[in-house]
Protein backbone atom coordinates (compact mmCIF):
# COMPACT_ATOMS: atom_id res chain seq x y z
CA UNK A 1 0.00 0.00 0.00
CA UNK A 2 1.21 3.57 -0.65
CA UNK A 3 2.79 5.12 2.44
CA UNK A 4 2.33 8.88 2.68
CA UNK A 5 4.73 10.97 4.78
CA UNK A 6 3.63 14.43 5.92
CA UNK A 7 5.72 17.34 7.12
CA UNK A 8 3.47 19.69 9.08
CA UNK A 9 3.51 22.49 11.61
CA UNK A 10 1.06 23.58 14.25
CA UNK A 11 0.44 26.18 16.93
CA UNK A 12 -0.31 24.19 20.05
CA UNK A 13 -2.15 26.87 22.03
CA UNK A 14 -5.61 25.38 21.54
CA UNK A 15 -4.58 21.71 21.30
CA UNK A 16 -4.28 19.09 24.03
CA UNK A 17 -1.09 17.82 22.43
CA UNK A 18 -0.57 15.53 19.45
CA UNK A 19 -2.10 12.24 20.56
CA UNK A 20 -5.82 11.54 20.23
CA UNK A 21 -7.70 11.78 23.53
CA UNK A 22 -11.46 11.24 23.88
CA UNK A 23 -13.41 14.48 24.00
CA UNK A 24 -10.33 16.70 23.55
CA UNK A 25 -9.04 18.65 20.56
CA UNK A 26 -5.71 17.17 19.47
CA UNK A 27 -3.51 17.60 16.40
CA UNK A 28 -3.67 13.90 15.54
CA UNK A 29 -7.44 13.92 15.85
CA UNK A 30 -7.95 17.00 13.66
CA UNK A 31 -5.48 15.77 11.02
CA UNK A 32 -6.85 12.21 10.96
CA UNK A 33 -10.39 13.51 10.51
CA UNK A 34 -9.34 15.65 7.53
CA UNK A 35 -7.39 12.82 5.86
CA UNK A 36 -10.30 10.42 6.26
CA UNK A 37 -12.67 13.00 4.81
CA UNK A 38 -10.49 13.28 1.70
CA UNK A 39 -9.90 9.53 1.30
CA UNK A 40 -13.37 8.42 2.46
CA UNK A 41 -11.80 5.63 4.49
CA UNK A 42 -10.35 5.04 7.98
CA UNK A 43 -6.58 5.33 8.33
CA UNK A 44 -3.98 4.78 11.05
CA UNK A 45 -1.97 8.00 11.51
CA UNK A 46 1.46 7.72 13.18
CA UNK A 47 3.34 10.72 14.57
CA UNK A 48 7.04 11.16 15.31
CA UNK A 49 6.43 11.90 19.00
CA UNK A 50 3.92 13.03 21.58
CA UNK A 51 3.64 16.69 22.51
CA UNK A 52 2.17 18.18 25.65
CA UNK A 53 -0.89 20.43 25.63
CA UNK A 54 0.16 23.89 24.47
CA UNK A 55 3.46 22.85 22.86
CA UNK A 56 4.07 24.01 19.26
CA UNK A 57 5.83 22.43 16.27
CA UNK A 58 7.56 24.19 13.41
CA UNK A 59 8.39 20.78 11.94
CA UNK A 60 6.53 17.58 12.73
CA UNK A 61 6.47 14.32 10.76
CA UNK A 62 3.60 11.83 10.46
CA UNK A 63 2.73 8.98 8.11
CA UNK A 64 -0.16 6.76 7.08
CA UNK A 65 -0.85 3.95 4.61
CA UNK A 66 -3.88 3.73 2.36
CA UNK A 67 -5.11 1.55 -0.49
CA UNK A 68 -5.96 4.68 -2.45
CA UNK A 69 -3.38 6.36 -4.63
CA UNK A 70 -3.40 10.16 -4.79
CA UNK A 71 -0.84 12.59 -6.10
CA UNK A 72 0.93 14.03 -2.99
CA UNK A 73 0.50 17.60 -4.24
CA UNK A 74 -3.24 17.13 -4.74
CA UNK A 75 -3.52 15.60 -1.26
CA UNK A 76 -1.58 18.53 0.24
CA UNK A 77 -3.92 21.06 -1.37
CA UNK A 78 -7.00 19.13 -0.26
CA UNK A 79 -5.86 18.83 3.35
CA UNK A 80 -4.80 22.47 3.67
CA UNK A 81 -8.24 23.52 2.41
CA UNK A 82 -9.88 21.52 5.24
CA UNK A 83 -7.52 21.99 8.18
CA UNK A 84 -7.97 24.81 10.72
CA UNK A 85 -5.58 27.77 10.63
CA UNK A 86 -3.45 26.46 13.52
CA UNK A 87 -2.32 23.39 11.52
CA UNK A 88 -0.59 23.43 8.14
CA UNK A 89 0.86 20.78 5.83
CA UNK A 90 4.21 21.85 4.40
CA UNK A 91 5.04 18.81 2.27
CA UNK A 92 3.75 15.32 1.45
CA UNK A 93 5.72 12.54 -0.22
CA UNK A 94 5.59 8.78 -0.75
CA UNK A 95 8.20 6.65 1.04
CA UNK A 96 7.84 2.91 1.33
CA UNK A 97 8.56 1.48 4.79
CA UNK A 98 8.93 4.82 6.58
CA UNK A 99 7.47 4.96 10.09
CA UNK A 100 7.36 8.41 11.70
CA UNK A 101 7.78 7.05 15.21
CA UNK A 102 11.01 5.19 14.47
CA UNK A 103 12.29 6.92 11.30
CA UNK A 104 13.31 10.27 12.79
CA UNK A 105 17.07 10.42 13.43
CA UNK A 106 17.04 13.46 15.69
CA UNK A 107 15.08 16.48 16.90
CA UNK A 108 15.83 20.05 17.91
CA UNK A 109 13.62 21.73 20.50
CA UNK A 110 13.53 25.48 21.00
CA UNK A 111 12.43 27.15 24.22
CA UNK A 112 11.91 30.91 24.52
CA UNK A 113 12.01 32.94 27.72
CA UNK A 114 11.10 36.63 27.60
CA UNK A 115 12.94 38.17 30.55
CA UNK A 116 10.89 41.35 30.83
CA UNK A 117 8.09 43.16 32.58
CA UNK A 118 6.84 44.23 29.15
CA UNK A 119 4.37 42.05 27.28
CA UNK A 120 4.56 41.44 23.53
CA UNK A 121 1.20 40.05 22.29
CA UNK A 122 2.89 38.68 19.15
CA UNK A 123 5.40 36.72 21.24
CA UNK A 124 3.32 35.90 24.32
CA UNK A 125 1.78 32.66 22.97
CA UNK A 126 5.26 31.29 22.18
CA UNK A 127 7.33 32.15 25.26
CA UNK A 128 7.45 32.03 29.03
CA UNK A 129 7.56 35.60 30.25
CA UNK A 130 9.67 35.91 33.40
CA UNK A 131 9.80 39.43 34.92
CA UNK A 132 12.56 38.66 37.44
CA UNK A 133 16.27 39.32 36.94
CA UNK A 134 18.09 36.28 35.57
CA UNK A 135 21.83 35.59 35.75
CA UNK A 136 22.40 34.64 32.10
CA UNK A 137 26.03 33.57 32.65
CA UNK A 138 24.98 31.12 35.34
CA UNK A 139 22.24 29.78 33.07
CA UNK A 140 24.85 29.35 30.33
CA UNK A 141 27.14 27.38 32.66
CA UNK A 142 24.20 25.22 33.73
CA UNK A 143 23.16 24.51 30.13
CA UNK A 144 26.60 23.10 29.31
CA UNK A 145 26.17 20.41 31.97
CA UNK A 146 23.51 18.72 29.84
CA UNK A 147 25.86 17.90 26.95
CA UNK A 148 26.65 14.23 26.44
CA UNK A 149 25.00 11.09 27.83
CA UNK A 150 23.08 11.40 31.09
CA UNK A 151 20.41 9.59 33.07
CA UNK A 152 17.38 11.87 32.64
CA UNK A 153 15.19 9.91 35.04
CA UNK A 154 14.98 12.98 37.27
CA UNK A 155 13.79 15.16 34.39
CA UNK A 156 11.10 12.89 32.96
CA UNK A 157 7.51 11.89 33.37
CA UNK A 158 7.86 8.29 32.27
CA UNK A 159 5.46 6.55 29.89
CA UNK A 160 4.90 2.78 29.78
CA UNK A 161 7.15 2.46 26.72
CA UNK A 162 10.04 4.41 28.30
CA UNK A 163 12.49 1.66 29.22
CA UNK A 164 15.71 3.63 28.83
CA UNK A 165 16.22 6.95 30.62
CA UNK A 166 19.79 7.45 29.34
CA UNK A 167 19.76 10.05 26.58
CA UNK A 168 22.75 11.55 24.76
CA UNK A 169 22.36 15.27 24.23
CA UNK A 170 24.28 16.07 21.04
CA UNK A 171 24.15 19.87 21.15
CA UNK A 172 22.85 22.74 23.27
CA UNK A 173 22.76 26.47 22.64
CA UNK A 174 21.69 29.28 24.93
CA UNK A 175 21.68 32.80 23.56
CA UNK A 176 20.19 36.14 24.50
CA UNK A 177 19.03 38.90 22.18
CA UNK A 178 17.89 41.93 24.16
CA UNK A 179 15.32 40.50 26.61
CA UNK A 180 14.64 37.27 24.71
CA UNK A 181 16.50 34.14 25.81
CA UNK A 182 16.47 31.18 23.41
CA UNK A 183 17.50 27.67 24.41
CA UNK A 184 17.99 24.93 21.79
CA UNK A 185 18.77 21.29 22.39
CA UNK A 186 19.34 18.38 20.01
CA UNK A 187 19.14 14.64 20.68
CA UNK A 188 17.93 11.56 18.87
CA UNK A 189 15.03 11.18 21.29
CA UNK A 190 13.55 12.90 24.34
CA UNK A 191 11.54 11.80 27.36
CA UNK A 192 8.25 13.43 28.26
CA UNK A 193 8.75 16.73 30.17
CA UNK A 194 12.51 16.40 29.68
CA UNK A 195 13.07 19.69 27.85
CA UNK A 196 10.59 21.61 29.99
CA UNK A 197 12.31 20.45 33.18
CA UNK A 198 15.75 21.20 31.76
CA UNK A 199 14.59 24.74 31.03
CA UNK A 200 12.95 24.96 34.44
CA UNK A 201 16.26 24.06 36.08
CA UNK A 202 18.10 26.65 33.96
CA UNK A 203 15.62 29.31 35.01
CA UNK A 204 15.98 28.52 38.70
CA UNK A 205 19.76 28.49 38.31
CA UNK A 206 19.44 31.96 36.79
CA UNK A 207 17.31 33.06 39.74
CA UNK A 208 20.00 31.83 42.15
CA UNK A 209 17.69 29.18 43.59
CA UNK A 210 19.48 26.13 42.14
CA UNK A 211 23.23 25.55 42.34
CA UNK A 212 25.27 23.74 39.70
CA UNK A 213 26.09 21.04 42.26
CA UNK A 214 22.39 20.44 42.93
CA UNK A 215 21.78 20.26 39.19
CA UNK A 216 24.50 17.61 38.81
CA UNK A 217 22.66 15.45 41.35
CA UNK A 218 19.54 15.46 39.15
CA UNK A 219 21.71 14.62 36.11
CA UNK A 220 23.01 11.55 37.90
CA UNK A 221 19.46 10.26 38.17
CA UNK A 222 19.27 10.96 41.90
CA UNK A 223 16.17 12.90 42.85
CA UNK A 224 13.45 14.55 40.77
CA UNK A 225 13.85 17.99 39.27
CA UNK A 226 10.85 19.93 40.64
CA UNK A 227 11.01 22.76 38.11
CA UNK A 228 8.88 22.49 34.96
CA UNK A 229 8.78 25.31 32.41
CA UNK A 230 5.46 26.36 30.88
CA UNK A 231 4.42 24.38 27.80
CA UNK A 232 3.70 27.43 25.63
CA UNK A 233 7.37 28.39 25.40
CA UNK A 234 8.35 25.06 23.81
CA UNK A 235 8.53 24.42 20.06
CA UNK A 236 9.66 21.32 18.21
CA UNK A 237 11.78 23.30 15.76
CA UNK A 238 13.34 20.66 13.53
CA UNK A 239 13.27 16.94 12.81
CA UNK A 240 16.05 15.05 11.04
CA UNK A 241 15.09 12.22 8.68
Amino acid sequence: MPNYVLMLSFVGTHFHGWQIQPGLRTVQGVLKESIEKVLQQTIKLTGCCRTDAGVHALEYVANFETEKSLDPEILLKALNSLLPEDVGIKKIWLEEGFNARFGVKGKVYLYRILNSHSRDPFLEPFCWRVPYRLDFEKMLSASELFLGPHNFLGFAKLEKEDKNTFIEVEWVELKKVDELIEFRIRARSFLRYMVRRIVGSLLYAGLGKLSLEELKVYLEGRGKCPYTAKAKGLTLERVFL
